[in-house]
């Protein structure tokens, strides 16, 4: 047999169907080799009745012939199903014309668990929307995570950015002799810059290999015989982990990857662009010529990364029918940072905007807890006043359309309340600014969306209207039947508030398990305004025609609800288009006879904004509990409980008698010169009994937030355990640090008795980390249940027939 050619199931180029030909014989084989653990693959094939077989890599894949057909035309047509669903015509010229995909969703889902459940109408959907319901917006998505992996790495080559060495060896890339002697001399260099930083080992490789750098367009084309395999694992670096669910860990170190390119700098050495027809990656081929393209373009010729960073955005919300898109970036609320990029902003959109027909405007995001995951980063502890004086400046721009809180949701939205008072303020100078935050992502703060509405309800000055109000996710809240529940909807109703909703994101960041409960058509029967968004889509693998199929599919929207969406999003898109010439008209008299940047800097200095202190102080564990500091053991297996420190601050866990037994039998079995435990921070429920009744005086160490409230550091004074201290500041995510100090490094066991977000997380974490773990849940924990049901052949349950002492 001879290859002919290959083409893809799903958007991120992870269900490969590889065709061969053989005497007028057309036939495929389907594999899945990103996703390693073999679920995806497993349940696709019982999902369609096909028979696995192993190919020459041991790797387990789908194989078949294709049948061909004559069409009413006389022309050949060979024609590929699953699971009796048409998904490609392929034609002998090599023309592959797809009529279905399988959607992000269903691909994580299949991966997550050993056992699908689905069926093929909620696996496989055919990519049509009717037109009068195609929604044409994309409200809530991100500035860094709207590219696919394609653009970014053709954008890479084209702009010759500067490459790290880090990531060369963390993604195990292949370099030519030549290409690893060069920069195995850049690296001597480098090091020398370092000799007395005081840093040693890991650290310091890491430092050096950071600040080492290759051309990333000599990477590709100086190394055409290794292109294609590094293409690949690139690729697979700048979107959410594939082989089941993800985590905001695993989101915040792909944004990490991502910003080599989206904050790209141009190296120092430059090559001659060539050899492109030989890419192997179509789509990055492509892409590349129109960039060269482009270059030509008078209109291009002079761009900036940020520039055509911008271009292609609007070229891929062009293809997916997307008119008007506002997009979220922090960049907006730092003072030097936010004049440039708006600067280059007027240059570029106009001319994107007569090619694309997409108006982008921008949302000025304040991160709701500092950024940690950069360890060398210190953020200032005025950070949110310094943000609030460059917003005071911005917001006068067209193109910025109001203001986002962004960043895990672990915090109750009540303790920014000083900050949404000022931002209600400058509100109150332009009445079509918009106020949104992610609120109701996760079920750890289900107070968010009703704190959201009051903060800014509770902020109006006399006589103030309210002003636009958007909640990004709303997926959690209270029981809408309850009488909480029924106010929210009152003041959702009463104050006009949009909430937005991105289905794909909310999976592949384990935030939904199962979607039997989604609150959407809820909404939309109580009449509130619901709009979609893609969360960054091209992050997890979707776009905005994807996410509404899947909301349309998944959820089972009629077209009446499809259209009420649709009517939510027009009103939207009006208003936006209004307030976009009114603030241009009054933005060019503010620019008359000044710059934009003495404009935006006089007004950032007259703002003002100074001494804003948050709900509470805390103390820093590091310096309070430096005493009890200690490294964990490494001759002995660690037990993570789990039951009292992994739920949200107003949610107790009650212990049970059937609970607190399972546990006292456990220490009575378990050896302490094997075994050690590891709790969370809280010192209450199960883990305060597991201390209380530490009998054979086993280890114990609780992992706790780098900031601590006086009475948490008195219960862990007085409890006596062994501290190790999270770099996150918040306590619902420490869970992190146990992904960090335990399930990426070694085995261990984890028994939940109970949580909600932040245990579903840690569990989520153990599962996936590299370490093997060994998870059991208590059945009576209904809300760890659900996360544990949707990890099928991963997870055992424990209960009174089923004792933790005899799974041991």
């Amino acid at each position: 047999m001879t290859y002919f050619t290959c083409f893809f199931l799903d958007n991120e180029k992870d269900m490969i169907v590889n065709l061969y030909q053989d005497l007028g014989r057309l036939y495929y084989e389907l594999e899945t080799p990103n996703h390693h653990s073999g679920n995806l693959i497993r349940n696709l094939a019982k999902l369609c009745g096909l028979p696995l077989c192993e190919n020459e890599n041991g790797y387990l894949v789908i194989r078949g012939e294709i049948p061909c057909y004559i069409n009413a035309d006389n022309e050949e047509v060979y024609i590929f199903r699953l699971g009796g669903t048409k998904m490609a015509n392929i034609y002998p010229d090599g023309h592959v014309e797809m009529k279905a995909a399988i959607p992000a969703i269903s691909k994580t889902l299949m991966s997550q668990t050993k056992d699908y459940q689905l069926d093929v109408s909620k696996t496989i959907f055919k990519t049509y929307i009717p037109r009068d319901l195609k929604f044409h917006s994309d409200l809530h998505t991100h500035m860094n995570g709207n590219l696919s992996p394609d653009i970014l790495i053709a954008l890479g080559i084209y702009h010759q950015i500067r490459y790290p060495l880090y990531y060369v060896r963390k993604l195990e890339l292949t370099l030519t002799k030549e290409q690893e002697e060069k920069i195995a001399k850049q690296r001597e260099k480098v090091a020398r810059q370092f000799v007395d930083s005081g840093l040693t080992g890991k650290y310091l490789d890491r430092k050096i290999n950071d600040n080492t750098f290759i051309n990333f367009a000599d990477l590709i084309l100086g190394n055409l015989d290794h292109a294609e395999e590094n293409i690949v694992k690139i690729r697979t670096s700048l979107v959410i982990m594939k082989d089941g669910q993800a985590v905001f860990t695993n989101l915040e170190k792909v944004y990490l990857y991502r910003y080599v390119f989206t904050k790209g700098q141009t190296s120092e050495e430059l090559i001659r662009i060539s050899n492109i027809d030989a890419i192997p990656d179509v789509d990055v081929r492509a892409s590349l010529k129109q960039m060269q393209k482009d270059g030509e373009n008078p209109d291009y010729h002079e761009n900036t990364m940020f520039q055509d960073k911008l271009l292609w955005i609007a070229r891929s919300f062009k293809k997916q029918g997307v008119c008007y898109a506002e997009i979220s970036d922090t960049t907006l609320v730092k003072k030097y940072e936010s004049i440039e990029m708006l600067e280059q902003v007027h240059q570029v959109m106009p001319k994107i905007y007569r090619e694309t027909g997409v108006m982008i405007r921008f949302l000025a995001a304040f991160r709701r807890i500092p950024l940690t995951i950069v360890k060398d980063r210190t953020t200032p502890e005025d950070y949110l006043s310094r943000n609030l004086n460059v917003l005071h400046a911005v917001m006068l721009d067209p193109y910025v359309a109001g203001c986002d809180f962004v960043g895990e949701e672990i915090n109750d939205i009540i303790t920014l309340k000083p900050v949404i008072r000022e931002i209600v303020r400058i509100a109150a100078e332009d009445p079509s600014f918009v106020i949104r935050i992610h609120a109701g992502e996760n079920d750890s703060q289900k107070d968010n969306v009703a704190h959201s509405i009051a903060c800014v309800r509770d902020s109006l000055a006399p006589g103030q209207q309210m002003p636009h109000v958007r909640l990004g996710h709303g997926l959690y809240t209270y029981n809408l039947r309850s009488k909480k529940g029924r106010q929210v909807l009152e003041d959702l109703r009463k104050y006009n508030v949009t909430l937005e909703f991105q289905i794909t994101s909310n999976v592949r960041l384990n935030n939904l398990n199962s979607l039997e409960n989604h609150p959407l058509r809820q909404y939309i029967a109580a009449g509130i305004r619901c709009v979609q968004g893609t969360d960054g889509g091209a992050l997890y693998g979707t776009n905005s025609i994807d996410e509404q199929l899947a909301l349309e599919k998944f959820l089972e929207l009629t077209d009446e609800e499809l259209s009420w969406m649709k009517e939510s999003e027009a009103k939207i898109i009006e208003e936006s288009g209004y307030a976009f010439s009114e603030k241009k008209r009054t933005f060019r008299q503010l620019t008359r006879d000044k710059s934009m940047e003495e404009v935006l800097l006089k007004k950032m200095e007259d703002a003002a904004v100074g001494g804003l202190k948050l709900h509470r102080s805390r103390l820093d564990a590091n310096t309070e509990l430096k005493e009890q500091i200690h490294e964990l053991p490494w001759d002995k297996m660690p037990v993570i409980l789990m039951g009292g420190s992994f739920n949200s601050e107003k949610r107790a866990t009650r212990v049970m008698k059937e609970g607190s037994e399972q546990i006292r039998a456990l220490m009575e079995k378990l050896d302490p010169e094997e075994y050690f435990f590891v709790i969370g921070h809280k010192m209450n429920g199960y883990e305060k009994y597991l201390v209380d009744h530490n009998e054979k005086e086993f280890r114990i160490f609780a992992i706790v937030p780098a900031l601590i409230t006086a009475e948490e550091k008195r219960k862990l004074l007085e409890a006596g355990v062994s501290i190790r201290v999270s770099t996150e500041i918040e306590g619902m995510g420490i869970y992190k640090s146990f992904n960090y100090e335990i399930f990426e490094r070694r085995p261990s066991v984890v028994l939940g008795f109970d949580g909600n977000s932040a245990g579903a997380n840690l569990i989520q974490e153990a599962r996936n980390g590299k370490g093997r773990a060994q998870i059991y849940i208590w059945d009576k924990s209904a809300t760890l249940r659900e996360k544990a049901v949707s990890l099928e052949g991963y997870v055992n349950f424990f209960d009174k027939n089923n004792q933790l002492t005899d799974m041991f």
